[in-house]
């Protein structure tokens, strides 16, 4: 769709007139994530919408990479979902239009992606914890196959997180030439082939699917958790390791840059708002959490989509150091994942590679 396309859209829908106020407006294209289109509708009188879009292809690499539309009407579902049962946590839908292929949802004018926030107060990260507490204590109403989830974008998530980073040179990766992979322990593959088994059948949760820094918007004050695309049914761990694999990521671009680290503060005040809800936090919950963490601090060494707080270092030394930092700590994660006994044994593993004294 383009910008004309949804401005006709949009007159079309009374339920959008109302947010607008009924006034004039104008529709901009700002941007969009690897998958797909955002546009902003702002009436003359200052109220405004967003309007998100699934073209035919993924986004990122263009119209050669072909992608099911119907990708964006299982996100709609589940934004409405999590509306239910979260609804401070995530934009207003306003509109699910699987037709078309668009949902319209609340302007965030006012928030900013964590990832690019440096003053993230630890109250956000206990509120994140509350909302995996909410996906762990709520269940959706039953729906046909497909409603919630993607089998095509579920897929996506398998190769490019327990399969292609697993093989050397495989060609959907991108190499950097500052970081040369090293070989791997036959006990961190059979590792890696239990957490992909755990992915794709331990159909517990509906899970977010890509909880991280750049999914989730705050005010300093609230949260707000975004662009829901690759959501599924799986093992609650894989949300909480992906989330925490991206803090670990914005606290070794602090290390590499001599600043001060606070990932102990920002993990434990995780946990800690996810215990005040649901009144426990399993050890096997944790394991997979850590297990997945590494995972996904690996994959994001080598395929397209690099972990943006390691690309932000202005040097290439600095840059070497971050991507070796993460491998090891990666390596040692998911090789651990299920002998950690505790939240604190696995935050002394993670300062055994963060220490400021090890500089």
């Amino acid at each position: 769709m383009t910008v004309e396309d949804i401005a006709r859209y949009v007159a079309a829908q009374s339920v959008l007139g109302k947010v607008l106020k009924h006034d004039r407006y104008d529709v901009y294209e700002i941007g969009g994530g690897n998958l797909n289109f955002i546009f902003r509708v702002q009436s003359v009188s200052g109220n405004s919408l967003i309007i998100k879009h699934a073209p035919p292809y993924l986004r990122m690499l263009g119209e050669a990479f072909a992608l099911t539309q119907e990708r964006i009407c299982a996100e709609m579902h589940t934004m409405r979902y999590f509306q239910t049962i979260a609804p401070s946590y995530v934009p207003h839908v306003y509109l699910c239009g699987e037709e078309r292929f668009c949902f319209a949802m609340e302007d965030l004018r006012e928030f900013r992606l964590m990832q690019n926030r440096s003053d993230v107060p630890l109250p956000i990260y206990e509120k994140l914890g509350d909302f995996l507490a909410l996906l762990f204590l709520n269940t959706p109403p039953p729906r046909l196959e497909g409603y919630y989830e993607n089998a095509a974008l579920k897929r996506i998530s398998d190769e490019y997180i327990f399969c292609f980073p697993h093989i050397a040179d495989h060609p959907a990766l991108v190499r950097v030439p500052y970081f040369t992979p090293r070989p791997k322990s036959p006990h961190f593959d059979a590792t890696i082939a239990w957490l992909r088994t755990r992915f794709l059948e331990a159909k517990e949760h509906l899970l977010h699917g890509d909880l991280h820094t750049g999914s989730v918007m705050s005010d300093g004050c609230d949260l707000k958790i975004i662009d829901a695309e690759f959501a599924f049914f799986g093992p609650l761990g894989f949300d909480a390791g992906v989330l925490i694999a991206h803090i670990l990521f914005d606290e070794i671009h602090a290390y590499c840059s001599d600043q001060a680290v606070h990932y102990t503060k920002r993990i434990q005040a995780f946990f800690r708002g996810f215990e005040a809800r649901a009144h426990t936090v399993s050890l096997a919950f944790l394991r997979e959490s850590v297990g997945f963490c590494g995972a996904e601090l690996y994959r994001r060494l080598l395929v397209p989509a690099k972990a943006k707080p390691l690309e932000a270092l202005p040097n290439v030394s600095q840059k070497a150091q971050a991507y070796a930092l993460s491998e090891t700590l990666a390596i040692d994660l998911v090789e651990a994942c299920l002998h950690v006994e505790s939240l604190e044994d696995f935050l002394a593993r993670v300062e055994r590679r963060l220490c400021p004294k090890t500089r």
